[in-house]
């Protein structure tokens, strides 16, 4: 992740030469960091957001939103689509946006990050192989190492923790040495705890697997 003044400075650094700032927020929008947009956590506005996703819970649509001061330029670049329009999908992304708003989803994916965040607090000491851990709302990286100071990625650990949790009911998207992970937004807090118990005992085990 970016340090916190990182987004900020972009947007300065962006304006003193008349830049549009890009935000491609399909994977981190619509709630899925305990906030709409990702950028958000930063106050930061972008002038032009991408979504998708989340924006249809599964439901196949995105969208272009631009800032107004920008807005009109839309027209003028002929822009198209090939299922722009579709009555359908834009009630799918209405209902999202509702049932984001009615059931606290927001609230509830920051009491997930907070919950994620204290379980794995204690990982890098506790486990020679994790270099490090970071979660915003329902996004996690637990990335594991082959030495805590030169940070030299262990992809074999992480093909083997993914492939152990994976026998133990768990699974995500391998991704190299890194452990990342978007769990459902909705799941309760019980069975978070489950999944991030199971995601550790798979850590302890293939860290003495490998000797360390």
């Amino acid at each position: 992740m970016p340090p916190d003044d990182f987004f900020s400075k972009l947007r300065q650094f962006l304006d003193e030469r008349d830049i549009l700032l890009f935000a491609d927020e399909v994977l981190t929008g619509m709630a899925r960091t305990g906030k709409y947009l990702c950028l958000e956590h930063w106050d930061t506005l972008p002038d032009v957001v991408t979504l998708g996703k989340g924006f249809g819970n599964g439901f196949s649509v995105t969208a272009m939103v631009v800032r107004e001061p920008y807005a009109a330029a839309v027209d003028k670049i002929s822009a198209s689509t090939s299922y722009g329009g579709n009555p359908m999908a834009c009630a799918a992304a209405l209902a999202s946006l509702e049932v984001i708003e009615e059931e606290g989803i927001l609230e509830h994916v920051q009491e997930l990050e907070a919950l994620f965040l204290e379980i794995m607090a204690d990982w890098p000491d506790k486990y020679a192989i994790v270099g490090d851990v970071r979660a915003k709302g329902c996004l996690l990286g637990v990335e594991l190492v082959k030495d805590k100071g030169t940070k030299e990625p262990f992809d074999e650990a992480g093909k083997r923790v993914y492939q152990t949790a994976f026998r133990k009911g768990l699974a995500w998207i391998p991704a190299g040495h890194i452990l990342r992970m978007s769990p459902p937004m909705i799941m309760p807090v019980e069975v978070a705890r489950k999944g991030m118990a199971i995601i550790e005992e798979s850590i302890y085990e293939v860290e003495k697997e490998l000797g360390y």
